[in-house]
């Protein structure tokens, strides 16, 4: 399918090269993507030279597409056009036929025996009609089905099949549904039945879902997952830049404000990614038959788009989104592209191997930008993993108040390493809160690190001060509020990464 995206931005970029958006058309009819090639087939009706090849596919999408009146008055003028050609007359009778229209079909089938007199189809159809039109009940006479009148053997239904590839006689390319070469009219020979023997949507019924409306409904819930990704990332990073250091206060502040970039970056590269991933492991396995290449991209884009709004959701939605991808992926194999479970798992393994790695490969890059070094993943992931849970895991911040609170205060406090230095800088920024019981002008808060003093304030009679702080694990800082004697000041610590007070 690749080669048909290439023949589009062809045409795209030059309009006037009809030869080669004939090609396009045929190849997005043979991709079953009816609704594309009808208009390419449109605009070639306009604007090149009338050609009967052309006007055959026209007529053969219309039908594809439930759109018998089209089909048969496009057929009608193609007729009156060339009016010695068999091609499209059996053409119109066949969709005479399935439209119910017997005694127009009759008519038709007729018309082809005048034409062409030995036509072995033509009399056996026109026996048939006949029979049909002589029953009292019209109403009740269902359309002859099928291409083929019911009592044929096997082997006389393949002696009057025809070829839809190469013409033996002049070697001229022609599609499925052409009974006769449309270069030198010789009779073809195929290993498949016509195309109009299958019917379309009105023979099956209305409530067949059409790989056209099944693609069509994907591509408004792709568009729609995409939506609501562009939502969410751009909230996430409008958070994200709104303080330089921001106080973090769970594990989940440090995914959802610290790691948005990397994660909107992983997911933006897995959602590019995922369909060439998918093709990629169908070509690698050699799979047969290959599913259409459109319907393979259109998977992988709804794949991504639903991992990525996953990777965007609060916590723990972003777990939520490995198995969610690994479930639907595999439905998605198995039910859409239609392969058998052998392959199926092969390609469902190997695919979701490379898009892991591609999306992991994109959180480290995006992550070791932002932190301002490389980070060794090994090693983080499992520092990250054991403060995340475990007997180990970080619990949310609470309000710690110092042992002490009547001054003068004078309290060390040491705090610890996480085991990740990658973890331990977002959530170095502490809060610390001085709330006196009563206000006193002379009171003055002050942070030593070691002899060195790192912050003083004076409180100047007022109720509560709040300090934003960056800490160090492993340094020793005092924390200090002096004044009049025996004043009340309670003093809290807010802090993500663990604490203590040391003797």
């Amino acid at each position: 399918m690749t080669d048909v995206w290439e023949i589009a931005a062809y045409v795209e970029e030059h309009p006037d090269d009809h030869p080669q958006r004939w090609r396009l058309a045929k190849k997005f009819y043979a991709e079953h993507e009816y609704r594309l090639a009808l208009d390419h087939l449109q605009l070639l009706q306009k604007e090149w030279t009338p050609k009967l090849n052309v006007q055959r596919y026209l007529a053969a999408t219309y039908y594809r597409l439930g759109r018998y009146t089209e089909a048969e008055e496009h057929l009608e003028k193609t007729i009156k056009q060339w009016p010695d050609e068999v091609g499209p007359c059996e053409q119109l009778a066949h969709v005479y036929n399935v439209d119910g229209k017997l005694e127009e079909a009759l008519r038709t089938w007729k018309k082809v025996v005048q034409i062409q007199p030995d036509h072995a189809l033509a009399e056996k159809a026109i026996k048939k009609l006949e029979s049909a039109l002589e029953k009292e009940d019209r109403e009740k006479v269902a359309p002859v089905s099928g291409l083929f009148p019911a009592d044929l053997t096997d082997e006389e239904k393949e002696d009057l099949m025809v070829t839809g590839m190469i013409c033996p006689r002049c070697g001229a390319q022609n599609s499925d549904e052409f009974e006769t070469c449309w270069q030198c009219n010789a009779s073809l020979r195929m290993q498949t039945p016509s195309f109009l023997n299958t019917p379309p949507i009105e023979v099956h019924g209305p409530y067949l879902l059409r790989p056209e409306t099944a693609t069509s409904l994907v591509l408004v819930v792709t568009v729609l997952l995409l939506a609501a990704s562009a939502i969410l990332g751009a909230w996430l990073i409008m958070e994200y830049r709104a303080e330089e250091t921001p106080l973090l206060f769970s594990m989940e502040d440090v995914g959802r404000i610290i790691l948005a970039p990397a994660r909107l970056a992983s997911g933006i590269v897995m959602l590019l990614c995922w369909p060439f991933a998918l093709l990629l492991a169908l070509r690698v396995f050699r799979v047969k038959p290959s599913p259409p290449g459109v319907l393979v991209y259109i998977s992988g884009l709804l794949l991504g788009a639903l991992t990525l709004l996953f990777i965007l959701m609060p916590m723990p939605f972003p777990f939520l989104a490995v198995l969610v991808s690994l479930v639907l992926s595999l439905g998605i194999i198995i039910v859409a592209l239609r392969i058998s479970t052998g392959p199926a798992f092969a390609v469902w393994l190997t695919h979701i191997v490379l898009i892991g790695c591609i999306g992991a490969l994109a959180f480290w890059i995006a992550e070791s930008r932002r932190y301002g070094k490389m980070i060794n993943p090994f090693r983080e992931i499992a520092a990250f993993s054991a403060a995340l849970s475990g007997p180990g895991a970080l619990p949310d911040a609470v309000p710690t108040r110092l042992p002490k609170g009547i001054t003068p205060i004078q309290q060390k406090v040491r705090w610890k390493s996480t085991g990740s230095e990658w973890l331990d800088t977002p959530i170095s920024m502490v809060e610390i809160v001085v709330r006196p019981e009563f206000p006193d002008p002379a009171l003055q808060f002050q942070i030593y690190q070691g002899t060195e003093l790192r912050y003083h304030e004076e409180l100047l009679g007022k109720q509560q001060i709040t300090v934003p702080f960056s800490v160090f694990p492993g340094v020793e800082y005092e924390v200090v509020v002096k004044g009049k004697d025996n004043v009340i000041v309670p003093v809290t610590i807010k802090s993500l990464m663990p604490f203590e007070f040391p003797e």
